[in-house]
């Protein structure tokens, strides 16, 4: 077994939030300084007035109004405590919030911080979780017992998670799984290893070069032939070998992860032959040759390592009508089908009780659901973007959002995928804002901002005076975000329009539409500051098989660069869908994201967070904060 001499108040040097939050949080006291835990009080004579019976949060408060200022903040947590069992988690978390903990005595200490940490995580707000965890928590940490502290470690390794900081969270797993035994171990470990399998692979092989912490170094290297095989099984299984010899007495060898044991036996009886059924003529054709051109590449790419890979056939589905495809799919001997890719064709499909071969649609089709359990569908949407920007500016503790999307049927889309999700965690929007080719964007951000009310007051008064009167603009103070969805040329005027009208601060997420996988730095010094998410393909660096698609087509691949990487991506599904339905929760990590099968057999993508820093985007977890 491996020794840790790991303890929580190590401050590792790749988890930089740690040093930010706490910052961040000492400023915001009121710049009061910190001090010792100060003993409780006596108990004020007015709550000696009160009947012998449970104390509702709302009288704790009056109390808390008529006390000293540190026994204030006992009621205070009374009543937030109250309010917890109460199911009112949101006046809980507020009140929570304005509490001085560090005047709290040690025992309120612990329970402000676990009651922060579990009712922010509960509300998908790891960002402020982390700041009850990284402030008073590690303050009290020393003091805590066994049990407390192992607790502690596993809200902080929820809300690095949550935030996407998975090296950070994969840490606190191994913390926790050194500790523990049987189950409660197990459950560590295999959140330790999805953690690790969501950093890039580019980001695995710095941390191997890098790290010292023996175990850590193993699962690292694991992750290292997960990823690294990901198109080639004949590797994988060498790998595999390699590395079950080489740390044969490592935990994940005396349990080895799920996936990696069901890949071995996909090794063993792979996909032999694979139907394509792509648009090669009509309005479609482009987008259907970029698929195409991406999964040969794929195939070409792994042959050249000296994989074993499918055979490809190609079918034209725009001069074929459904049965067609299938009967000549099925003559050639294919064993599973990728596409169609119009809505139209998967929409038949969904009304189908059942097909000949199991089938990746490569779009979704418009039905709400269907009872096919061979039809999978796999897509490049506005939407599922649109749904995860809902969900990082949660996450990172936003409410109130305003929103500016095209006035477009795919903007309408984006839009309506936002607010379902957003609304579902419990945001609310202050206003919608749309744009089209034929509206001033300025005009439209001034609107929204609500400074041509501020402007329409000053003309009043000044009316109303008989004189000119100081006048600066005021923006709107009841939202503390922007959604966008725009292209690079749009994007570009957002946030200087923003700080012109006074409003540089508001935080903005947006959907890929604004980066076209081509850094252009000069260009996109107006981009910084936007959080936004993306293929990791965009951000993966050294990839032999990019730079060779890139090459063969420059022209295509600065258009197309999304469909080039789903094509890669639909050769690796299509020989994964076996464990993406035996093992719930599974992943393949591939060109356009981190892919799970969800109810409906429909392919989720996870993206990957960048801003832009310096004209350039920078993957969210090498930024020091995830937003201002």
């Amino acid at each position: 077994m491996f020794v840790s001499n790991y303890n929580a108040t190590n401050c590792h040097r790749y988890i930089k939030p740690l040093l930010v939050i706490t910052l961040t949080a000492l400023v915001a006291a009121c710049g009061t300084p910190t001090q010792k835990p100060v003993a409780p009080t006596s108990t004020p004579a007015v709550e000696k007035t009160v009947v012998a019976r449970a104390l509702t949060a709302d009288e704790l408060l009056a109390l808390a109004q008529q006390a000293n200022f540190d026994q204030a903040q006992i009621y205070r947590l009374r009543a937030a405590q109250i309010l917890a069992q109460e199911q009112k988690n949101d006046s809980a978390l507020r009140l929570l919030a304005k509490i001085h903990a560090y005047r709290l005595p040690f025992e309120q200490q612990k329970q402000f911080v676990f009651l922060s940490a579990e009712l922010s995580l509960n509300s998908g707000e790891g960002w402020q979780a982390l700041i009850a965890l990284n402030n008073t928590g590690t303050l009290i940490y020393d003091r805590m017992s066994i049990k407390e502290q192992l607790q502690f470690t596993l809200y902080r390794a929820k809300a690095y998670s949550a935030l996407g900081y998975h090296e950070a969270s994969a840490r606190e797993y191994l913390m926790l799984g050194q500790q523990q035994s049987g189950n409660e171990q197990m459950q560590s470990y295999e959140q330790l290893w999805s953690n690790i399998l969501n950093i890039t692979l580019e980001d695995i092989r710095l941390l191997l070069a890098e790290e010292q912490h023996p175990e850590m170094l193993g699962w690292l290297d694991l992750a290292r032939v997960r990823k690294e095989a990901a198109t080639n099984l004949d590797q994988f299984t060498a790998e595999l070998s390699r590395w079950l010899r080489q740390w044969h007495d490592h935990p994940a060898a005396l349990n080895l992860p799920r996936d990696m044991a069901f890949l071995v036996d996909i090794s063993r009886s792979p996909i032999q032959h694979i139907a394509v059924f792509l648009p090669q003529t009509g309005n479609l054709a482009a987008a259907g040759n970029a698929i195409r051109d991406g999964m040969l590449s794929a195939i070409l790419e792994a042959q050249s390592q000296g994989a074993s890979t499918p055979k490809l056939s190609f079918f034209d589905s725009n001069s074929f009508n459904t049965g067609e495809l299938y009967r000549s799919a099925l003559s050639v001997g294919a064993e599973v089908a990728i596409g169609p890719l119009e809505k139209s064709r998967v929409t038949e499909l969904q009304t189908r009780n059942s097909l000949p071969l199991p089938t990746l649609a490569l779009n979704y089709g418009t039905a709400p659901s269907t009872d096919n359990s061979q039809l999978f569908q796999y897509a490049i949407s506005a939407e599922d973007e649109a749904a995860q920007a809902a969900q990082a500016a949660w996450q990172d503790g936003k409410k109130r959002a305003l929103t500016l999307t095209p006035s477009s049927d795919w903007g309408g889309r984006a839009l309506t995928a936002f607010e379902a999700d957003w609304q579902k965690q419990g945001g609310t929007i202050a206003e919608n804002s749309q744009y089209s080719s034929k509206t001033n964007l300025g005009l439209s951000i001034k609107k929204m901002l609500e400074i041509d009310r501020s402007e329409r007051r000053w003309r009043r008064i000044s009316q109303l005076l008989d004189q000119k009167v100081e006048f600066e603009p005021r923006r709107r103070q009841d939202a503390d975000m922007l959604f966008l969805v725009a292209t690079p040329t749009t994007a570009r005027q957002v946030k200087p329009a923003l700080a012109f009208y006074y409003a540089s601060q508001i935080p903005v997420y947006a959907t890929s539409h604004l980066y076209n996988g081509k850094p252009d730095t000069q260009r996109d010094q107006d981009l910084n500051g936007i959080h936004f998410c993306d293929i990791p393909w965009f951000f993966e660096e050294g990839s032999a098989l990019k730079e060779n698609i890139q090459k063969a087509w420059p022209k295509e691949s600065s258009r197309y660069g999304r469909l080039f990487a789903m094509g890669t991506d639909a050769l690796q599904l299509a020989g994964r869908l076996r464990m993406l339905e035996a093992l719930p929760g599974s992943k393949v990590y591939g060109a356009t994201g981190a892919l799970s099968l969800q109810e409906n057999q429909i392919v989720t993508r996870h993206l990957e967070w960048a801003t832009f820093i310096n004209g350039q985007p920078v993957m969210r977890q090498r930024v020091e904060s995830p937003s201002s």
